[in-house]
């Protein structure tokens, strides 16, 4: 319980504020945060050294925001038809949202074909690095070259 606490102590701010990067809402945040640390405390007895245990904190963090996204995104699409907004902020993070998205289409289409596709396939359908070698027939380090030409295109563009 002391090791806990002394993780906790060292690295909520850390994963606070990375997380924050990622999801507006203060609420939300906190519950990913949240779950992050339920993660680290399940499999704290896997980390070594503090390098590892970083490593397993910010891991966890990006599978956690991902989580988040895919979990939100199927609410979103099931609630969407009866939802009206109750107030101006409500419309206006929906229009910022829309805009996003649609400025990240416009982008994806600016990449080559075949990365676009990797990309959607391994982000949106996840699909795997292993899965799509297989399927295109070219090696896993080439998928993530392609994944990370997206990903670096994609930071550059969007503010």
């Amino acid at each position: 319980m002391a090791q806990f606490k002394k993780i906790y102590s060292e690295y909520k701010h850390k994963v606070y504020f990375f997380v924050r990067k990622y999801i507006q809402r203060d609420e939300d945040v906190e519950d990913v945060v949240q779950d992050i640390f339920v993660h680290v405390w399940k499999h704290m007895g896997k980390a070594n050294d503090a390098a590892m245990l970083e490593a397993i904190i910010f891991k966890t963090s990006k599978q956690e925001v991902a989580h988040f996204y895919r979990k939100n995104k199927l609410i979103m699409v099931s609630s969407d038809q009866n939802m009206v907004p109750d107030n101006e902020d409500e419309v206006s993070d929906e229009v910022f949202k829309e805009e996003q998205i649609s400025k990240i289409e416009s982008l994806l289409d600016k990449l080559p074909q075949k990365t676009k596709e990797l990309f959607l396939k391994h982000k949106i359908e996840n699909f795997s690095y292993s899965q799509l070698a297989k399927e295109n027939k070219i090696s896993k380090v080439a998928i993530g070259k392609h994944i990370n030409k997206a990903i670096s295109f994609l930071k550059i563009n969007l503010p």
